[in-house]
């Protein structure tokens, strides 16, 4: 899956709930063994990183790399001025 559907999708989730952007708790990497990431829904397999990070919510939620940075930045907060008429 390409990164701009992947942000696409990481974004819904964020708007709808389904990935909450709750404060991580705690965070772990290591190897995966094939569940699916949150964010793309594709296999973390055993030559890749898996994140592992548990919310403040205590979901936990699997996350390659690239789809945790994409997650992260989806849940900044909006800093861009209002436009001006």
């Amino acid at each position: 899956m390409d990164e701009l559907t992947i942000r696409r999708r990481v974004h819904e989730m964020v708007t709808t709930g389904d990935l909450p952007c709750d404060d991580p708790a705690a965070l772990w990497g290591g190897r995966g063994d094939g569940k699916r990431c949150a964010a793309c829904v594709e296999p973390i397999t055993a030559r890749e990183v898996e994140y592992e990070v548990v919310l403040s919510s205590g979901k936990t939620v699997l996350l390659h790399p690239a789809c945790h940075r994409i997650w992260l930045e989806e849940c900044e907060p909006d800093t861009t001025p209002p436009a001006t008429p």
